[in-house]
C-alpha cells in the first residue's frame, strides 16, 4: 500500500439499524476499509409489543467499533483512527426515543411496535389521512413518532424534554446536539413536506408540544463535533466533524443507486424497502408510496416498506429448522408455483408496501398433506416476490423502470435472484456490502469536510441476473392468480 494510501482521510458511516450496529470505514475512492457489527435485543413481553434498550444500542456500538478496529488496524496500523476525517450517521425509523435530561425516559418504541396500531386507525379517517399525506408524503399510521407518543407517553409528557428518532439519539450521544434532518424528520408524522419544517396543526392534532421536537438541519450537513463522551464511546479523538445523516432508507438506496430515476433499489433486511429517486415532489393519488426527502437536498425517495421480509425469513427458517440460506436451497426444489401453495407474507400484523393495511395477516392458501415444507419455503420467497412486485409496478406507473438493485441476503442465493429477476421481470443486480445503509452515511459525509456537493463514489453492482422470458410469463400468470387469492382471504 503507496504512502498516500496510508495517509488519506477515512470516512465511518454508522447505520443503528432494526436488530444490529453495523459500522464501515471507507476511504477518499469509497472503498470499504473495513466492517464491524454488533447485535442487540428487541423486547416484549405483551402483544405486539416491540422496545429497545438505548443502553444496549451503546454496548452494540462499542462492540462494533472494536471489531471494526481489529479489521482497520491490520490493514492500516494502529494510529488510523486519526485520521477519520468524518461519521456519518443513520439508523431505524421510525423508533421512538423520549428524553428526559439527557438520559431516555423509557425504553424505546420500534417502528415494529403495533400496540397503538388500533388506536390510530380509529382516530385517522379517509378524509384526515388524505390530509395528512398531502402534507407530508406519509401515509400516516400508528408507527409514526406523534401518534407513539400520545399513545405510550400521554400522562408523561411533562417529564419529556425532547423526542427524537433512534439516528437523533445516536447524534445526541456523539454530539450532544438535538438535531435531526428532513429525511427522519419525516418519520415524526408531523414534517411537512412542502415546508420544509413541522406543521403546528399536526402537532395539534397528536398533542405533541412543538418545544420537544429536534431542530431541522439539511441532510449530511455538519451537525457538530464529536464530544469528548461520543469519542469515549467510538475510541476516536473528539472534535472529528459528525454529519447529521440521513434515513436508513434513503442511505442505503443512495449506496446502491445514486440519484439514477431508471433504477428501484430493494434493502432487504429485518423489512424490504423499495425505493425510487426523482426529483418532483410528486404525490401518489391513492397514497401508496411514501415521499420522503432523499438524502441529498432536492431529491425525494419514493418509498414503498414491507414489514417482515427478514424477520419472516428467520421465523420460517427457526420454525424448520433451517440455517443460514438453507430456506434458499429448499425453496429450489419446488417448482415455480409451489404446486399450487400461496403464501401472502403478511406476518408483522399488517402490512404497508402499496396496501397499507394494519388488519393483514400471512396465511397458507390451498395447504394439502401432498405438500413438503419445500413448496412452503417457496411459496413463501414467491409471496415476497409478488409483493415487491406490486411496489415495483406503483413505481412504474410514472415512468419505466429499467432494472433493479438488491441488498441483505437474497444476494448469496443465485436461485432467489432468479427467481425475483423472473417475478418482476427486470434484471436484478446484487449489490454485496454488510451495510449499504452505513456504506451511504459514510459516502455521504463527505459532505461536511468537502463543502457542498455529494461525489458518487457508490458500492459496485455484479452483473444482473436477467428474467428467464419463459419463466417470466408463468410468473405473470402466477402473480394475477396470487393477487386474486391474497385479496379474498387477507
Amino acid at each position: 500500500m503507496s504512502d498516500a494510501a496510508l495517509s488519506a482521510p477515512l470516512r465511518l458511516g454508522i447505520d443503528l439499524g432494526t436488530s444490529a450496529v453495523k459500522i464501515v470505514a471507507i476511504d477518499a475512492a469509497g472503498a470499504t476499509i473495513g466492517a464491524g457489527a454488533g447485535d442487540f435485543p428487541t423486547h416484549g413481553t405483551l402483544a405486539r409489543q416491540a422496545e429497545q434498550a438505548p443502553t444496549d444500542w451503546l454496548a452494540a456500538i462499542a462492540q462494533a467499533m472494536r471489531l471494526l478496529d481489529v479489521a482497520v488496524a491490520g490493514a492500516l496500523g494502529p494510529a488510523w483512527t486519526r485520521r477519520v476525517a468524518a461519521i456519518g450517521l443513520t439508523g431505524q425509523l421510525p423508533t421512538l426515543v423520549c428524553l428526559s435530561g439527557d438520559a431516555p425516559l423509557a425504553p424505546a418504541i420500534t417502528w415494529k411496535d403495533g400496540r397503538a396500531d388500533a388506536w390510530a386507525a380509529a382516530r385517522i379517517d379517509a378524509a384526515t389521512r388524505a390530509r395528512m399525506y398531502a402534507c407530508t408524503g406519509m401515509p400516516i399510521d400508528a408507527r409514526y413518532l406523534a401518534p407513539m407518543l400520545q399513545f405510550h407517553f400521554a400522562a408523561r409528557v411533562a417529564a419529556i424534554d425532547t423526542v427524537l428518532s433512534a439516528k437523533d439519539y445516536l447524534l445526541f450521544v456523539l454530539t450532544g446536539l438535538r438535531s435531526t434532518e428532513p429525511s427522519t424528520a419525516a418519520g415524526y408524522g408531523v414534517y411537512d413536506l412542502h415546508a420544509g419544517d413541522y406543521d403546528r396543526a399536526l402537532c395539534e392534532f397528536w398533542s405533541l408540544p412543538h418545544a420537544l421536537l429536534p431542530r431541522i438541519r439539511a441532510a449530511n450537513s455538519l451537525a457538530g463535533p464529536l464530544s469528548a463522551a461520543g469519542a469515549a464511546l467510538l475510541g476516536l479523538p473528539p472534535g472529528i466533524p459528525v454529519s447529521t445523516g440521513a434515513a436508513d432508507s434513503v442511505c442505503a438506496a443512495y449506496a446502491m443507486a445514486g440519484l439514477d430515476e431508471r433504477l428501484v433499489s430493494i434493502s432487504f433486511g429485518s423489512s424490504a424497502v423499495v425505493l425510487r429517486a426523482g426529483r418532483d415532489r410528486r404525490l401518489d393519488p391513492a397514497a401508496r408510496f411514501l415521499l420522503t426527502p432523499h438524502a441529498v437536498d432536492g431529491w425525494y425517495g419514493r418509498e414503498m416498506d414491507l414489514l417482515a421480509t427478514g424477520s419472516g425469513y428467520r421465523w420460517l427458517s427457526g420454525l424448520f429448522g433451517w440455517r443460514g440460506a438453507e430456506i434458499d436451497a429448499c425453496a429450489a426444489d419446488s417448482p415455480a408455483g409451489a404446486r399450487g401453495l400461496i403464501f401472502p407474507p403478511y406476518l408483522a400484523g399488517g402490512e404497508q408496501g402499496a396496501l397499507w393495511n394494519p388488519h393483514l395477516q400471512g396465511a397458507l392458501l390451498g395447504l394439502t398433506l401432498s405438500h413438503a415444507r419445500c413448496d412452503v419455503a417457496r411459496a413463501y420467497l414467491e409471496g415476497v416476490c409478488y409483493e415487491l412486485r406490486r411496489c415495483v409496478e406503483v413505481l412504474a406507473e410514472a415512468s419505466r423502470v429499467e432494472s433493479v438493485r438488491v441488498s441483505g441476503n437474497i444476494v448469496e442465493s443465485p436461485g432467489s435472484l432468479q427467481m425475483l429477476a423472473d417475478v418482476l421481470d427486470r434484471p436484478v443486480a446484487a449489490v454485496r456490502g454488510s451495510s449499504p445503509a452505513a456504506l451511504g452515511a459514510a459516502l455521504l459525509a463527505g459532505g461536511v469536510t468537502e463543502g457542498a456537493g455529494v461525489r458518487e463514489n457508490l458500492a459496485a453492482p455484479a452483473p444482473p441476473v436477467a428474467p428467464n422470458p419463459a419463466a417470466a410469463r408463468l410468473y405473470a400468470d402466477l402473480y394475477e392468480r396470487y393477487l386474486v387469492r391474497a385479496a379474498q382471504c387477507c
